[in-house]
């Protein structure tokens, strides 16, 4: 436990410089475009691409960790080969919707003046995918090997290097300054990954070597194709969201949208990246040790887990106007913009421990090879989110971003159902439904006060909003140190 204490906290905190350098893109954005159409444009651009990026290589990773680990030893002549199918088929189908492109037009009814844009902010997105499959097989393989230093210090710059290419180039090229971003950073990151696990691609081309790994393949892929059925479920909320908005509301929602989802998933992504991955390798490792091992590490996880999406979700809403108006209202990101996007991110805000939850007990259900019932619980989320989106998106936007939120506690509190009917001792039901009530209900009931005070807040001057929020950001801060020394004593230190 201490171990991965030590390891999520070097990835938390490389997380945050990740993360942070990767939103320092969107202030870019932001700062230069403000919420516009060109912006809605280059996220319309990258759905399909994401989708098939997702569906091929989004699983890869770990399904690798899984099936491959031997004496705590993996094949590299067999991790090459897996890779290499892994980007032959993304390039292929990448290929297949370059030439279905102009079809797009009509689904998704980019103008014809914008169609050009469209087509070259496609070509670098899709472009990015490839480095981005590499990278999304080796990640997890990276964690499993304990270089979680290397995967942080070569993830910042590539990042970083990212940043300044688009700081460059964004007065000049715009919105395809930001595509080229896209490009730039999986790949740089590809080259280090593919450095670091020392892959001989010689063996690509040995026609022996893919005989002799031909029946391992064709399990191993077998397995990525039955999640990227999942997978593609998974996309489909990004892909309605992204379509209903670009088609149906005014022009700029969608940017809205795409901003406030970012920062409410933020503290997720890097608590995603760190305590979720050194869990979920811990958990793979207790599983080979023994079921009660394994068992017993998952309910103590679940415990802190919750505790700490709990946490960050009402700190989120809490500060959420501070947060938007200190990140955001800048250049061409004015007070209007600011209030246009506030509810919208509470919204967001109110899914943050269920969107947590729901990647904990997703993995879960990987370890206990549940991928048919996870699937069908997906595929259900899928149908829930269309439906509300589809009939209520034109009564109001602000359906778009429930959707989603809903959707999270679906998942969330189906999976923790199938778990523990499997298992019925490994989560206390009454603690979980506890949190889930007690998250919704102060959740609400800040929103509801931030959206009274935030139209006033908006037009304030910085220094006058952060002396506001003071006194609750030193209360907080005391409260945090106090409640987790007593809870978790000596980790609670080293973290």
């Amino acid at each position: 436990m201490r171990k991965q204490f030590k390891n999520s906290a070097i990835l938390f905190l490389g997380q945050i410089l990740i993360k942070g350098s990767n939103f320092a893109k969107q202030l870019i954005l932001a700062f230069f475009l403000g919420v516009s159409a060109q912006i809605d444009l280059l996220l319309i651009a990258q759905i399909i691409p994401t989708i098939i990026g997702g569906m091929i290589a989004g699983g890869a990773g770990e399904i690798l960790v899984i099936n491959q680990k031997k004496n705590k030893e993996y094949d590299n002549q067999f991790v090459t080969l897996f890779i290499v199918a892994i980007v032959v088929i993304t390039l292929v189908l990448c290929i297949i919707y370059l030439g279905l492109l102009p079809l797009t037009k009509s689904l998704f009814s980019v103008e014809s003046n914008d169609y050009e844009l469209f087509y070259l902010l496609s070509i670098f997105v899709l472009a990015s995918k490839i480095p981005t499959s590499v990278v999304s097989g080796l990640q997890p393989l990276l964690y499993a090997k304990n270089k979680y230093s290397y995967f942080v210090i070569s993830s910042i710059i590539a990042e970083i290097t990212g940043i300044v290419v688009i700081f460059i180039l964004v007065e000049k090229y715009g919105i395809v300054a930001f595509a080229i971003g896209l490009l730039i950073i999986p790949t740089l990151k590809s080259i280090f990954y593919l450095y670091v696990h020392n892959l001989k691609f010689k063996v690509a081309f040995n026609l022996k070597s893919w005989q002799e790994y031909k029946p391992q393949l064709l399990v191993n892929l077998k397995r990525v194709f039955s999640l990227s059925i999942q997978t593609l479920l998974n996309h489909l909320s990004n892909f309605w969201e992204r379509t209903f908005s670009f088609k149906y509301l005014e022009p700029g929602f969608l940017s809205a949208i795409y901003y406030s989802k970012s920062l409410s998933e933020l503290p997720k992504m890097a608590m995603l990246s760190s305590i979720l991955t050194t869990t979920y390798i811990e958990q793979v490792n207790k599983k080979t040790e023994g079921e009660s091992s394994y068992y017993s590490y998952s309910k103590k996880m679940e415990v802190l887990l919750g505790e700490l999406a709990m946490l960050f979700q009402v700190l989120s809403i809490l500060f959420g106007p501070l947060i938007l108006i200190v990140i955001f209202r800048r250049g061409a990101f004015d007070a209007a913009a600011v209030e246009n996007t506030f509810l919208i991110y509470q919204i967001f805000s109110i899914g943050f421990a269920p969107g947590l939850m729901m990647s904990f007990f997703s993995r879960m259900m990987y370890i206990e090879k549940e991928y048919n019932k996870l699937l069908y619980v997906i595929a259900l989320k899928a149908l829930l989110e269309f439906a509300l989106m589809i009939s209520l998106v034109q009564w109001s936007g602000y359906v778009i971003p429930a959707a989603i939120v809903v959707g999270k506690y679906f998942v969330s509190i189906t999976l923790f159902i199938i778990l523990i009917r499997k298992n019925p001792n490994i989560f206390n039901k009454y603690r979980f439904l506890a949190i889930y009530f007690s998250l919704i209900t102060i959740s609400i009931a800040i929103l509801v006060i931030n959206q009274q005070i935030i139209s006033l807040l908006a037009e304030l001057p910085l220094q006058i909003i952060t002396l506001y929020y003071s006194p609750l950001l030193l209360l907080t801060g005391i409260f945090i140190v106090i409640w987790g020394k007593k809870r978790y004593g000596s980790e609670f230190k080293l973290l």
